[in-house]
């Protein structure tokens, strides 16, 4: 009776009763370090068959924990207390793209070049692309960028190539209308394509379709 009581209490014991055990005096612990009421995952088995408590890590400082002022937050109406929190944020100023202009300025790289332009408000030749071939080409000043090379430009003479397009008449009699007039002039013709001017006070050409800039010297 006694052996069979004694087994009851072993917890290694397949036959462990665990509410005879929380009654009982005679429980014999496996860990004198063990802490009652303690989270099991903080236990593990050795080899040799004791159970030893973890070690704690330390814990990493996340973006919080800096060294700026803590902040008061008050969650009375959050919560059902009234209780505070506080918290070490980080804040970055913000770039504008008037900031960036300057930093790329004090930088080496073509980029650079860019930067020279527009604050010496030089007068450049921006070559432009099609699907296939160049496009054309627009002259102007430089106004603002960016690092993609998007560019705004002012003041914008752009010439470029297309084809021509001749719309055939419905059938019936032809109906006189007044000329529209276009925004933009033909200079010249060569093989099925004309060639086109026109005057912008302002223009934002996209980064992917720049090929070259290169200074005017006219």
């Amino acid at each position: 009776m006694s052996s069979s009581s004694n087994d009851e209490l072993d917890m290694t014991s397949p036959s462990f009763n665990p509410t005879k055990a929380l009654y009982s005096k005679n429980v014999k612990m496996l860990s004198d370090t063990a802490q009652p009421l303690d989270n099991i995952s903080k236990f593990e088995l050795t080899a040799s068959g004791e159970v030893k408590i973890k070690a704690e890590k330390p814990r990493k400082l996340n973006e919080y924990h800096t060294e700026a002022e803590p902040i008061e937050r008050d969650l009375s109406r959050v919560a059902s207390t009234s209780q505070t929190t506080l918290l070490r944020r980080k804040f970055k100023p913000r770039r504008t793209v008037l900031a960036r202009m300057s930093e790329i300025s004090k930088s080496r790289g073509p980029l650079s070049r860019i930067a020279t332009f527009c604050h010496r408000k030089q007068r450049v030749k921006v070559y432009t692309r099609s699907a296939a071939s160049v496009r054309g080409h627009c002259e102007g000043y430089i106004s603002a960028f960016d690092k993609h090379w998007n560019l705004v430009m002012d003041d914008v003479d752009e010439v470029w190539t297309r084809k021509n397009k001749y719309k055939s008449l419905a059938i019936g009699n032809s109906i006189k209308m007044d000329p529209v007039e276009k925004p933009y002039t033909v200079i010249r013709r060569i093989r099925g394509h004309q060639v086109c001017r026109r005057h912008i006070p302002r223009f934002l050409i996209r980064g992917e379709q720049i090929v070259l800039v290169a200074k005017c010297f006219n």
